[in-house]
């Protein structure tokens, strides 16, 4: 009877929701008919997952029936699962203290089962709760728990996804090495799977990382990668995403053409899928392009849609957005009295946003107080009957406090002991490296002052010697009565020519006058002019930033880096376009190198190359940070970081 009443329940609660779900309900029927064992546990489980993406309300109630029923049968995996699922729920309804109370009964139970994967599970939930609520130490804790036990039992799909989140914690936390880190070991777990999807979601989170480092090239570069692999998965969720984490680049540049270009073609994706919150947002988006670019009518309907749209389904931060745009569009075509219209609903919704949520914080923390006060009175309940027990024990306690400070004395004195050791070892080694830097810098000093005292000698000593040679042989040609000697004099006439042209060239490249006199961007354009005028390769020279010079060691060592590069490319690449790209950023200067020719193995290349070698000790020297990719047959990108000293 209760089973039936229960069944009935829900499948009128899903008439009532949507009638979409009417069409489900007579399956659904079967199994709410079916005997009550373990799988009808699981079958609600799954249920419960099904409609968390269609209603959290009908979800829940399949969650709880399943809790119910599992309960009953005394099937405690099924009861930590219903727990587990449910929190979920309340994790996307922002309920974040019934999600905590859900998985802290679930994790006794898999305790007790022994279910390390489950418990893994739980600790990654908790994680993602403390890192909603911006309690980011504890979310660090939770994930590397989860990563723990993860390791243990060689799950590489959960080793990566878990990873992911630990990064992301750290971009929270402003650790953005660490987070670049993160990804990166994130990414190799993910392309050692072939596991495209988590490999399309860690190329968009380092893309968002190099975003924020305001490396526009690297993060368009990675949003590229995950776009493609998205194309691929044929998943538009991520296309459409990705589309439009592009598009903002391309805002930011002030590329307004591409920007709308790719919004245009996010939003047909969301069209299509009916993603009401993504179509709200990429037409509050689409409406700022217009409105940047002076399209004030075509602005206007767009952000009104955006803003219709988001009401119609309630999502607040959409229309927080469209009410910003719409009031900074009537400032924009001098409506003063509309744009402060617009400015004050925004205001008042984002203060009511803001209301709610304390208040949530505030009732969260009122049911806390009171559970800990009803705690306590039953505590002082109990307390005459514990006093007794206190006594009894507080002789041993004593023991054991002063055995626990004795150890805690010796264990003190270890301590302090292996930490003055670690001291002095870093203390030494911090001396080797910079000691090892300070030999580097000399070496290429040294090589530095060679370098100009041959060119200095080719071109004071040799290359004026050529061209005495070549006056007195130009006097003598003059003179030539026999005209059969004529070719010969033209001949040699021609090689003193190449000779004299091959002996600047050699003194240029040793020392280029550019380099000192003007900086960076011009010595780089007259080296590629120079190395490539003749080449059967087209090049491509991109720079941006350079407003002033930045060093002379760091200018050097670019230089120097880049001449490298090109010599490989030429020697080795068989590719028939080359792109150099130099960018200043506010810390950094980025340099990017990228060919279209046969590739190589970078691992093995790494190991042997005399030539990528001597680019890494100078990238050492500089405290740069050097990355390639490349595939045998599919051409060779190389980037360089350095800081700006």
């Amino acid at each position: 009877m209760k089973v039936f009443i229960t069944s009935a329940f829900i499948v009128c609660v899903l008439f009532q929701i949507n009638p979409v779900f009417g069409n489900a309900t007579k399956s659904i029927q079967e199994l709410l008919n079916a005997k009550p064992d373990t799988n009808k546990v699981k079958s609600l489980s799954d249920l419960c997952w099904d409609y968390r993406f269609k209603s959290a309300d009908s979800a829940l109630i399949f969650g709880d029936y399943a809790l119910k029923l599992a309960i009953e049968i005394n099937y405690p995996k099924g009861i930590a699962q219903a727990y587990n699922d449910m929190a979920i729920i309340f994790i996307d309804k922002a309920n974040f203290r019934r999600a905590t109370e859900l998985l802290e009964e679930s994790l006794k139970i898999r305790e007790k089962l022994n279910d390390l994967s489950g418990i893994a599970s739980i600790y990654n939930k908790l994680g993602i709760i403390d890192q909603k609520q911006g309690r980011l130490k504890e979310a660090l804790e939770h994930q590397i728990s989860a990563l723990k036990i993860y390791q243990q039992l060689n799950q590489n799909k959960w080793i990566g996804y878990t990873l992911n989140n630990i990064a992301i914690i750290h971009q929270n936390l402003g650790n953005l090495d660490k987070a670049l880190e993160y990804h990166k070991k994130a990414l190799e777990y993910r392309i050692q799977l072939k596991d495209i999807l988590g490999e399309t979601t860690s190329y968009g989170n380092m893309a968002n990382l190099y975003a924020r480092l305001k490396d526009t090239l690297s993060a368009v570069n990675y949003y590229e990668k995950a776009l493609d692999l998205s194309r691929n998965l044929k998943n538009d969720e991520l296309i459409s995403a990705n589309l439009s984490n592009i598009s903002n680049i391309y805002m930011g540049r002030k590329d307004y053409a591409k920007a709308l270009n790719l919004f245009t073609e996010s939003l047909q994706i969301r069209e299509r899928l009916g993603d009401s919150k993504g179509i709200s947002s990429t037409l509050s988006r689409i409406g700022t392009v217009y409105s940047e670019t002076g399209r004030y009518r075509e602005a206007a309907k767009a952000l009104h849609q955006s803003l219709k749209i988001a009401r119609e389904i309630s999502v607040v931060e959409e229309e927080l957005s469209a009410l910003l745009g719409l009031a900074k569009l009537k400032a924009l075509t001098h409506q003063t009295d509309s744009s402060f219209i617009l400015m004050r609903q925004y205001i008042a919704l984002k203060d009511s946003v803001y209301d709610t949520r304390l208040k949530q914080q505030i009732l969260d923390v009122q049911t806390q107080y009171e559970t800990d006060k009803l705690e306590q009175d039953l505590n002082l309940v109990k307390k005459d009957k514990e006093v007794t027990e206190i006594k009894l024990q507080q002789r041993k306690t004593e023991i054991w406090l002063l055995i626990f400070v004795i150890i805690s004395i010796i264990g003190a004195g270890i301590f302090l002991f292996y930490r003055h050791q670690q001291r002095q070892k870093a203390a030494i080694n911090a001396e080797r490296i910079s000691e090892q830097e300070t030999r580097m810098n000399a070496v290429f000093q040294a090589q530095e002052e060679e370098r100009r005292r041959i060119a200095k000698e080719l071109h004071d000593g040799i290359g004026q010697t050529i061209s005495a040679i070549k006056m007195n042989y130009q006097s003598l040609s003059g003179k030539a009565v026999e005209k059969e000697l004529a070719p010969d004099f033209e001949k040699i006439g021609k090689m003193l020519e190449n000779a004299g042209a091959e002996v600047r060239s050699i003194s240029h490249q040793m020392l280029p006058k550019e380099l000192e006199q003007f900086g960076l961007v011009p010595a780089v354009e007259g080296m590629l002019s120079l190395n490539l005028e003749n080449a059967p390769l087209k090049y491509q020279f991109e720079h941006s930033g350079f407003t002033e010079r930045i060093g002379n060691q760091i200018e050097l060592a670019m230089f120097r880096i880049l001449q490298e590069l090109i010599s490989n490319v030429i020697k080795h690449s068989k590719a028939n376009l080359l792109t150099v790209q130099l960018v200043k950023l506010k810390s950094h200067v980025v340099l990017n190198v990228t060919d279209n020719g046969i590739g190589f193995d970078v691992e093995c290349q790494e190991k042997n190359g005399i030539g990528l070698l001597n680019i890494a000790s100078r990238i050492d020297a500089i405290k740069g940070h050097l990355h390639y990719e490349s595939e045998p047959g599919k051409g060779t990108s190389v980037t360089i970081r350095t800081p700006i000293a």
